[in-house]
């Protein structure tokens, strides 16, 4: 009874900082408003009805590309390509994107195809495209060097996208635990306000133990954090008319135990509260840069020991997810990062309340 009395007593107390809670809801709301509302007025368009693709459209590969890629652009033959440019020009459509007459020649040959872009200034919807055509001639050049590849690989990854648990999810879970792990750096400032104000002393004090004072302390900032990204998630899908699905809502729980982690790690590698913002902000940057191979697959990015550095990214395990990977592996992987930055963090109440 006494860790349950101890956790409520935190979660009222956190519930009395608004400053403490308030952000994790309405800062990931206005920036998922702000973003959709911007895609959907200004390049909404771009990725759907302003993009022609210009190909052998009866290609072996070709074919597969287009399949792929569905009604998200203008298709014209190579014989044609004029007719996309002169377009262009008029600007009646902002990019075009040329695949090489020897497209399937070159793949077949194990040999990168050239890709070529052409763009206007309000061009820079089709990089969502060119990123999926260079996925596509990468997966299609790993078969070609790897025989064991099912040979249905093009279409077993269509069928991969389509069971994506995440969906239009994606950019709200993916603004939630950014700035979950933004706002660790406020509850850090708290715990080291705990410290500072004698507060913990005074718990050490009563007659309930380290152990209970310590859990208490993590569980109910798990508490507070998991429900209200929750609620943040809940009324971006009730914004957008979405669905609300509990795997997701699991997700944003894993990356709020994450964020525990990092709070408690945190508080245990600095003693100056200084220090506590820049690393917080420091972390979210390297993690987002390790996954910009998978973001951005325009990038080139083929190196093995980045590849699986971006593996310890939480961002990382949002985005396989959305890519069609299995949800609850990548909750396992997250609850096992949050469990590294506990072990790491773990203190000794009395050592910490007197530093």
């Amino acid at each position: 009874m006494n860790i349950i009395n101890l956790t409520l007593a935190n979660i009222k107390r956190y519930l009395k900082s608004p400053h403490l809670i308030l952000p994790m809801i309405f800062v990931p709301l206005v920036m998922i408003f702000f973003v959709s509302s911007s895609v959907n007025n200004s390049n909404g368009s771009l990725f759907e009805q302003q993009i022609a693709l210009v190909c052998n459209k009866d290609g072996k590969y070709e074919s597969k590309l287009i399949d792929e890629l569905r009604d998200n652009m203008t298709l014209f033959d190579i014989k044609d390509k004029e007719k996309a440019i002169d377009l262009l020009k008029n600007n009646d459509i902002s990019s075009v994107i040329v695949l090489n007459n020897n497209f399937s020649v070159d793949i077949d040959n194990s040999v990168s195809p050239k890709v070529t872009s052409f763009k206007t200034s309000n061009g820079g919807g089709s990089l969502l495209t060119e990123s999926n055509i260079n996925k596509f001639i990468s997966k299609s050049l790993k078969y070609k060097e790897d025989g064991n590849i099912n040979t249905s690989i093009i279409t077993s990854n269509i069928i991969k996208k389509e069971s994506s648990l995440l969906g239009s999810d994606v950019l709200s879970v993916f603004m939630i635990s950014y700035f979950l792990y933004l706002c660790s750096g406020v509850f850090c400032m708290d715990l080291l306000s705990l410290r500072k104000s004698n507060v913990l002393r005074r718990m050490l004090s009563t007659k309930n133990k380290d152990f209970h004072i310590i859990f208490s302390l993590c569980f109910s900032l798990f508490l507070v954090q998991a429900f209200f990204s929750s609620l943040a998630l809940i009324l971006a899908n009730i914004i957008h008319g979405d669905n609300i699905s509990i795997p997701t809502i699991l997700l944003i729980c894993a990356n709020s135990f994450v964020s525990t982690g990092l709070v408690i790690f945190i508080c245990r590698l600095f003693k100056k509260e200084s220090y506590v913002f820049l690393t917080t902000s420091f972390y979210c940057l390297i993690s987002i840069i390790l996954c910009l191979g998978d973001l951005l697959p325009s990038l080139n990015i083929n190196s093995q020991l980045f590849n699986k550095l971006s593996m310890i990214s939480p961002f990382y395990w949002i985005f396989e997810v959305a890519n069609g990977g299995n949800i609850y592996i990548s909750i396992f992987a997250l609850l096992l990062m949050g469990l590294v930055f506990m072990t790491c963090g773990s203190f000794k109440l009395k050592d910490f309340a007197r530093n």
